[in-house]
């Protein structure tokens, strides 16, 4: 079946391949530098607390490879509200992992702008709180990131990921391309002070992930004036593809919990 009423195809893919019938909460997915949508396959098999698994689609990769990797924030965010149509008045929540919490924040942020209905629920995985990022004398628009570093980044980061792919020329550019477009959109990142979210946080990630230490993990919470919820996996920074079961089974609760509060914040007179 078609999307939702205002939804755009190219940015959005349900998890299952089909949209489901009806009007229910959906949990919007954004990935990780360089990745895409299949990153999120076979969330669909879970129950996710009702809540319908949708992964952004950014270009630069997939069936979107031919067009340029957005490397601007004001952009990215826009394109990404301005797609959801008529599911930014349903029950939305966000999970971004790595980068794609960061892209996740902005975007509450963005869709808090605009006067539309808050998420009910906000994970954070796997990368600092905006505000606990190296900042300094950084220049406003970085160079982008060389091969040598992308590929040193990449297995840092992500010991059992692509793997041979990387010794193929024609493979590695396919997957360093979105990778760099991505990285140089992050490090160009400014943290901006506005009033705290009034979405609930949990904010997860691996106990042994290098990018991503606990201390600069908990700043999260500082952000949102609702309930925080601070969480660790065994693992690294891809912490969600070993204890995928684990994290999809606990986020089930976390769906289920903050959309009852919703329910009984609306029946209380609440927004």
């Amino acid at each position: 079946m078609s999307g939702p009423a205002g939804t755009d195809p190219r940015w959005l893919r349900p998890c299952a391949g089909d949209w489901r019938d009806g009007g229910g909460p959906v949990l919007l997915c954004l990935p990780h530098a360089g990745a895409g949508a299949l990153s999120f396959a076979g969330w669909e098999w879970h129950g996710l607390g009702g809540f319908e698994p949708v992964a952004v689609r950014l270009p630069g990769r997939e069936d979107r490879f031919e067009e340029e990797p957005v490397t601007d924030w004001a952009a990215l965010v826009t394109l990404i509200a301005d797609a959801l149509g008529d599911l930014a008045y349903r029950p939305l929540a966000v999970f971004g992992h790595s980068m794609g919490a960061l892209t996740g924040f902005e975007l509450l942020r963005e869709l808090r702008r605009r006067g539309l209905p808050d998420p009910v629920l906000f994970v954070a995985s796997a990368h600092l709180a905006p505000q606990r990022m190296p900042a300094g004398d950084l220049p406003a628009a970085p160079a982008p990131r060389g091969t040598d570093e992308l590929l040193a980044y990449m297995r840092r980061l992500d010991a059992d990921g692509p793997g041979e792919l990387l010794d193929d020329p024609e493979w590695r550019e396919m997957v360093l391309r979105p990778l760099r477009g991505d990285l140089r959109l992050h490090d160009a990142y400014r943290y901006r002070e506005l009033p705290p979210l009034a979405t609930p946080f949990v904010v997860i990630s691996g106990d042994d992930d290098p990018a991503a230490p606990a201390a600069g993990c908990a700043g999260w919470t500082e952000l949102t004036s609702a309930a925080g919820v601070r969480r660790g996996y065994p693992g690294g920074h891809f912490y969600l593809r070993e204890r995928r079961d684990q994290l999809l089974t606990d986020l089930s609760g976390d769906l289920e919990q903050a959309l009852d509060a919703r329910r009984t914040a609306a029946e209380g007179g609440g927004r």
